[in-house]
């Protein structure tokens, strides 16, 4: 984490840790004030374009489909062309509705799926996810926010939805819709702060930008060494 994300989350914990009297009382200025400090650039109209934008500056691969049918083909294609036999698809909500899995099944008869649920409290589960997550080339994930102003998506990870479908596979690849965009990160942890409270869904909170690398070793930088080599956004339109 860069020192400009250090600073944002420390102003932020130090501003919901001492709220204002009137907080209690049911008014947001605390939350506004928080908002003004971060206030973002960036219009609500043009949010996806700047995602698209920072998220490619950071060598991710952005596609815009405009239905589930289009959604399944890109996938087909790319799992085809990257030549990958075992897929991993999440139970995240957004897969789920649009049925991936099985569609992904019925036109890729000779791929190998991995389910990702298990029992959390189950170590030897976890041992056994773990080692058939690490077969899996290709993953297909559901994410929870997006940040414009850094490219980064962020996915929530709890008993049945773990963090190695998004960390082991070397290609992952993540559903969203644009309603899922924040301008920033200090609007993300204000939305989960104010829908969650001090109660955070899932386990954990995966940040991703951009694929793995490093420039650790000699100041070469270097791909897929702590994560996927290629990550892949699918933007999808839903039709409610």
């Amino acid at each position: 984490m860069n020192a400009s994300r250090s600073e944002i989350l420390s102003k932020i914990r130090l501003s919901l840790a001492r709220p204002r009297r009137e907080h209690h009382h049911g008014h947001n200025a605390v939350t506004n004030d928080i908002r003004k400090l971060f206030a973002s650039a960036s219009s609500h109209e043009n949010l996806v374009q700047t995602f698209k934008q920072e998220f490619e500056r950071v060598s991710g691969e952005f596609h815009h489909c405009s239905n589930g049918d289009a959604v399944v083909h890109s996938i087909k294609d790319l799992i085809t062309s990257a030549g990958s036999k075992h897929i991993a698809v999440s139970r995240h909500a957004l897969c789920e509705r649009l049925n991936v899995r099985e569609r992904l099944a019925a036109v890729l008869p000779d791929a190998i799926f991995v389910d990702e649920s298990i029992d959390g409290e189950n170590p030897f589960e976890r041992e056994r996810l773990q080692k058939e997550m690490a077969q899996v080339q290709f993953s297909i994930t559901g994410v929870d926010y997006l940040m414009a102003e850094t490219g980064t998506a962020l996915l929530v990870s709890g008993k049945q939805a773990s963090r190695q479908i998004s960390l082991l596979p070397s290609i992952h690849l993540f559903l969203a819709s644009p309603n899922q965009i924040y301008p920033n990160m200090a609007e993300v942890f204000l939305e989960l702060q104010e829908r969650h409270g001090n109660h955070l869904p899932g386990n954990a909170l995966t940040l991703i930008t951009g694929p793995s690398r490093t420039a650790d070793i000699e100041k070469v930088l270097i791909k897929g060494v702590h994560g996927p080599t290629r990550l892949i956004g699918l933007m999808v339109e839903l039709q409610d």
